[in-house]
């Protein structure tokens, strides 16, 4: 999903729980106009991180970005894509994706992201190849609600028949009940002949 989409599904997600926490997220906009017309725009901020928090925690579990790329990402939103999903037989599968909408635990006054990982290998007619439930756990802790965080898995499915393929991965949230899953659709080419 690129971030048009993204926008479109955070947008979407935001009057779902404006329409479900007008109350508040309202009440901190009015908060935050009123102190930026005082001059305070530190305070004018805080008030609208708190209503993006309402609204980040009342959205469901998504993925802002999900794609191939061509090496390790550098950091949240520093990677480059890959210009296309076709890969040769054995070759490494790396995938980047933006998670959005997950639950934040508490190590003293340390914020944790933590999911667990699941993938399903199929067909493009949805028949399931290979899966497998918790390969991975993705972690963060930082002295912030860290809305930056990216999820960088390295694939490698040996022996596939050339054709067409679909990667689906799954997170599960470990500090809240949120799943939100991606699809990747991939080919595998014909090998070379020597």
């Amino acid at each position: 999903m690129h971030r048009l989409g993204f926008l479109a599904a955070f947008s979407a997600s935001l009057m779902a729980a404006s329409t479900a926490m007008a109350g508040p997220i309202l009440d901190e906009a009015k908060a935050a106009e009123a102190l930026l017309a005082e001059g305070k725009s530190v305070e004018a901020l805080a008030a609208l991180e708190a209503a993006f928090n309402a609204a980040w925690d009342a959205a469901p579990l998504g993925f802002s970005e999900a794609t191939f790329v061509t090496g390790k990402p550098a950091g949240f939103g520093i990677y480059s894509t890959r210009p296309n999903a076709v890969f040769q037989p054995d070759e490494q599968m790396l995938v980047y994706a933006e998670p959005f909408g997950y639950g934040f635990g508490k190590d003293g006054d340390l914020f944790k992201i933590d999911f667990s990982a699941d993938f399903e290998l199929r067909t493009p007619r949805g028949q399931i190849l290979h899966a497998q439930e918790g390969f991975a756990s993705l972690d963060m802790v930082s002295r912030r609600r860290n809305k930056e965080f990216q999820v960088y898995i390295v694939y490698n499915f040996k022996g596939l028949k050339p054709g067409d393929y679909v990667l689906v991965t799954k997170l599960s949230d470990r500090n809240s009940d949120k799943k939100g899953e991606f699809e990747l659709p991939f080919t595998i080419a014909e090998k070379p002949a020597n």
